[in-house]
């Protein structure tokens, strides 16, 4: 009777100890009371990846530089496109642009996200609006990027509607909009 409790014992001991969850970015776990809970991995968890990395993180990097809005495949192959796309993030955000995504990066890329959850570019076009006038148009290419001191713009063309109709450009010019409500012209 022992020995069948054992064999039962040994597996259940040995899956409360397996770590949850291996190559994903997030994990689910039960917390108490049943309920599900969402564990972000942190960033210095991660692997070093650079190019000729093939795997899963590759996969979850090239996913999270596309909700981020940079142009890149997903594929799992950390190429030399993939290797460009993190160099401009990286210079987009005051890193160095080494192209390899190590603790500092991956960080970034976090921050990242949470900030454009915060700050959306819809909120910035209200800011440029409310700046410099309902009647502009802006247009830009999403990117919330990072300036000398940390921080966080989106960069706009600001153009004015009534040119555009009488058949000009329209253009005004450059604009970096902060969460603030700072419209600095470039």
């Amino acid at each position: 009777m022992l020995k069948k409790k054992l064999l039962v014992m040994i597996p259940t001991v040995a899956l409360m100890l397996a770590p949850l969850g291996t190559g994903t970015t997030i994990t689910e776990a039960a917390s108490k009371g049943s309920q599900i809970q969402k564990i972000e991995t942190k960033a210095e968890t991660r692997p070093t990846l650079k190019k000729g990395s093939r795997s899963s993180y590759v996969r979850d990097l090239q996913q999270s530089l596309k909700d981020v809005k940079y142009h890149v495949g997903v594929d799992g192959i950390f190429g030399t496109q993939t290797q460009n796309v993190v160099r401009e993030f990286q210079v987009d955000h005051n890193l160095a642009s080494d192209g390899i995504v190590g603790p500092k990066t991956w960080a970034a890329l976090d921050e990242n996200k949470v900030e454009r959850r915060q700050f959306t570019e819809k909120d910035a076009i209200a800011l440029g609006k409310k700046k410099l006038g309902s009647n502009i148009i802006f247009s830009g290419d999403g990117r919330l990027l990072k300036d000398g001191k940390g921080k966080s713009y989106y960069n706009f063309k600001a153009a004015n509607k009534d040119w555009i109709d009488q058949g000009g450009t329209g253009t005004i010019g450059w604009f970096h909009i902060y969460k603030d409500g700072r419209v600095v012209e470039q």
